[in-house]
């Protein structure tokens, strides 16, 4: 049931339990401090008449003193009403007693102290009275007595109502203290917790028509400042990544209607009349190179969606980049150079990864430096060995790329202008499929472009460790 308390019933409740073990330890000790003073005070009281006591006895010099002792002590002990006093001999013959007034029978049990101090003080109860004493023995100043056995007794009712008031003041102002702890807590917690409404009340406006909604850190505790950060960014993210979902929606739209409107409107034409059947094979062939196209725009799709989700494993084959990169350049040499265009590679070294996959990426930035380099350009392809890593850079010359645009290149569907669909993807893929390519052996992909250059950097670790995902093992 407690995990289903609002924090601001959990923080009341903890706040009036903190308080109240607050304020039973301080109620303790003041019960403590008024008990130990209220026994000091009766200990006095006790002790005094047990001096009295002592200096008439000690003055009991002869049978006459003695005969006058009772006498004596009983003038001592007017105007004490709750002090009561026994004195016997040591034959047990009772020379003194209070009137009214009998000590209980386990008292004479009492092993008598010619020195009694606080510890030696007993308290019992008889009935609703409550009383502390002493039993103590006394030497006479008579030659020749064994002395005496002096019990002295104080009824403390007095002090015991005023620690019932005092213990019925405690609980009162426990309860109350709990209660107010209680009511506090509830106020405090809830006014602390207006920071998160506010979070809530912006998390419930947040719709597709307004993603751009944020937590103005201003008015945010300091507490809750790093999740108010967190939670614009995860806004921010989420932002961006719907509007790229919607960007690829459209762009999917937009390309898939290209093929299919090119298919209807020859299939309508080829159907409008009796053709012949050269004509027919024509536009067969025409159709199938849109069919081609969707099905290569259709893998790239899959491809893209695989690596997604971790599906798109790498092999683990140690690949000779420098000849896979000759191979490459032999494969565009005839592209190239009807372009007027050279290409150039420098540099050796090998990682281990998947050939057919490597293979595809590099192309893809290959095709796309060739297709933008004016004729007359060269084409550079750098191998970098760095440390553990290795590094392809390939550079082409030509106009440079904005940078608002360098931050979206790699994006599905992303053409910097339609001019720019190179031969291999045609679609906008072809840099998004590297990307995952790359990341896919470990690696991280680049570019920097200014009025000199467009260079595409692939870091690769020369080896690495390939984690099977689990649909994959």
């Amino acid at each position: 049931m407690m995990l289903n308390r609002s924090i601001t019933y959990r923080l009341a409740l903890q706040f009036a339990l903190a308080t109240m073990l607050l304020l039973a330890g301080i109620g303790y000790f003041l019960n403590r401090s008024v008990e130990s003073h209220l026994a000091d005070m009766d200990w006095s009281e006790i002790h005094g008449k047990w001096e009295l006591t002592r200096n008439l006895i000690n003055e009991v010099r002869t049978p006459a003193d003695l005969a006058a002792f009772p006498q004596l002590l009983d003038g001592a002990l007017v105007g004490h009403p709750d002090l009561f006093v026994t004195v016997r001999d040591q034959t047990g013959r009772l020379l003194f007693a209070t009137a009214g007034f009998a000590f209980p029978k386990q008292f004479a049990a009492v092993n008598t102290d010619p020195h009694p101090t606080f510890s030696t003080m007993l308290t019992w109860h008889d009935g609703e009275h409550m009383f502390r004493g002493i039993r103590t023995k006394l030497a006479s100043g008579l030659a020749g007595h064994p002395g005496f056995t002096v019990a002295i007794a104080l009824k403390t009712d007095e002090h015991r109502h005023f620690l019932d008031h005092f213990h019925s003041l405690l609980l009162t102002a426990l309860v109350f203290g709990m209660a107010s702890a209680a009511a506090l807590g509830w106020f405090i917690a809830k006014r602390g917790l207006l920071p998160v409404r506010d979070m809530a009340a912006v998390a419930r406006n947040i719709s597709v028509s307004h993603l751009g909604e944020r937590l103005r850190l201003e008015s945010v505790p300091l507490e809750l400042r790093d999740l108010a950060i967190a939670f614009n960014g995860m806004l921010s993210r989420l932002e961006d990544s719907f509007h790229r979902l919607t960007d690829f929606s459209s762009d999917i739209a937009h390309e898939l209607r290209t093929p299919i409107n090119n298919l209807m409107v020859q299939s309508q034409v080829a159907l409008s009349q009796a053709r012949s059947t050269e004509q027919y094979q024509d536009v067969i062939a025409s159709n199938l190179e849109e069919f081609d196209r969707l099905a290569r725009m259709i893998a790239d799709m899959l491809f893209l969606a695989k690596a997604d989700n971790g599906l798109m494993v790498a092999g683990r084959e140690k690949i000779d980049l420098a000849a896979e990169i000759e191979r490459l350049a032999e494969f565009f040499g005839l592209f190239a150079e009807d372009r007027g265009v050279a290409i150039v590679t420098t540099g050796e070294g090998s990682v281990i990864g998947d050939r057919i996959m490597l293979q595809r990426a590099i192309a893809n930035l290959l095709s796309n430096a060739i297709t933008h380099t004016a004729p007359g350009g060269k084409v550079l392809i750098r191998l970098v060995k760095e440390g553990t890593l290795q590094r392809i850079e390939i550079a082409n010359p030509g106009k440079a790329i904005p940078s608002e645009q360098l931050e979206r290149i790699f994006d599905r569907f992303y053409r910097l202008d339609p001019a720019r669909g190179t031969a291999l993807d045609g679609v906008g893929l072809g840099l998004a499929i590297t990307k995952s390519i790359v990341e896919a052996h470990k690696g991280h992909i680049e570019v920097t472009s200014d009025n000199h250059a467009t260079v595409f950097a692939i870091t690769l670790p020369i080896a690495f460790e390939i984690k099977l995902p689990e649909a994959a093992s």
